[in-house]
């Protein structure tokens, strides 16, 4: 793509923005597709020659806008993760409220994560600690080990941690091979934001990226 299309292609996609909202109550508020719906949809393999922008654009409308956004799937796992340890948590100690427990959730997450984690736990109404990342800006088990433990001795429930693979500031990766068995350890729910970097495992080649999620429990 040189300058000249890049310009058009721009100027293109910014009327598609402008469409979509002024537009907006045309669409659908909810999907109304099916868990898995879009696996079928994709290709067994990253195509060898590249698509036009009119494919590309064809396939956002028929195969993306259907299903919604990244930052709902964060949210769902983590209302669905607050739900199990308040469960969990009532079916220990039956004296407990579900107000006295939501007062001590804490979910986790890297200190280079995507804002909208955050919101997210503004929307679930826990309490959200950010781990420190080494030099490169990646979170170790050690790190989190660390929060986790002085959070209980102060008794807290952490119930939530969010891993990146690719993270939007600097495409760092999260240790997966190290944060897996703390969290499984701990019963904690582990979901992995890849939104930023995600469709990048399509290719064979940096699948090596994703050791360790076969290990996670839901």
């Amino acid at each position: 793509m040189d300058a000249s299309e890049f310009r058009k292609r721009g100027k293109e996609m910014v009327d598609y923005i402008a469409d979509y909202l002024e537009k907006i109550e045309k669409r659908q508020v909810y999907p109304d597709v099916q868990p898995g719906y879009l696996r079928p949809l994709l290709p067994d393999s990253a195509p060898e020659e590249p698509e036009t922008y009119e494919e590309i654009l064809k396939d956002v409308e028929k195969i993306i806008m259907p299903g919604g956004t990244a930052s709902e799937a964060t949210l769902v796992a983590m209302l669905a993760a607050r739900t199990k340890a308040i469960h969990r948590v009532l079916s220990e100690n039956e004296k407990l409220t579900q107000g006295d427990i939501m007062g001590w959730l804490v979910a986790y997450t890297s200190d280079q994560a995507h804002s909208s984690v955050e919101k997210d736990c503004l929307i679930a109404g826990v309490k959200i600690k950010q781990i420190p990342t080494d030099d490169k800006f990646t979170v170790c088990g050690s790190a989190l080990r660390k929060v986790i433990d002085k959070d209980k001795a102060n008794g807290l429930i952490p119930f939530f941690f969010c891993a990146t693979l690719g993270t939007t500031t600097c495409c760092s990766f999260d240790k997966l091979l190290e944060l897996g068995p703390i969290c499984n350890e701990e019963n904690i729910w582990m979901h992995i934001d890849a939104a930023y970097a995600g469709s990048s495992f399509i290719c064979p080649e940096f699948r090596y990226l994703l050791n360790g999620v076969e290990g996670l429990l839901g």
